[in-house]
């Protein structure tokens, strides 16, 4: 897997997902953030929407894609997904890897898009292609 160091702004694009955690955190309903960077560096936070139905719960990188998609952005450059540890804002958030269904659907609408993740407690800069092998 051919993962890349970060750069400076990957760091500010991570905490804006911080940023966004730390305003809207609820144990109950919003427990991760992720935040989308188009192309042009326009960049979209949300978090995700628990549901007490099961199928009705919405993960935070789709509704970050929405977004953009709604304002009129097609083209993605980086992802990102946090949390914070143990779901307790008294510990630090961290970075987390978007799940299997929401990395299907970040290829489908940006197949060349980068992901941020954590390899062996480093940040870490990795193509989502590379995460799908199957889809590349």
């Amino acid at each position: 897997m051919d993962a890349r160091p970060p750069y400076a702004a990957d760091h500010e694009f991570v905490d804006a997902a911080v940023e966004t955690l730390e305003a809207r955190f609820d144990p109950d309903r919003h427990r991760v953030a992720s935040a989308l960077r188009t192309e042009d560096g326009t960049v979209y936070t949300a978090v995700n929407l628990e549901s007490s139905v099961d199928q009705a719960t919405v993960h935070c990188e789709p509704v970050t894609l929405e977004n953009a998609l709604a304002d009129g952005h097609d083209s993605f450059d980086c992802s990102v997904a946090v949390r914070f540890r143990e779901n307790d804002p008294a510990n630090e958030p961290v970075v987390i890897s978007a799940c299997g269904v929401c990395r299907e659907l970040l290829y489908d609408y940006g197949p060349t898009l980068d992901v941020l993740v954590r390899l062996d407690g480093e940040l870490r800069k990795v193509a989502l292609s590379e995460l799908l092998p199957a889809r590349a």
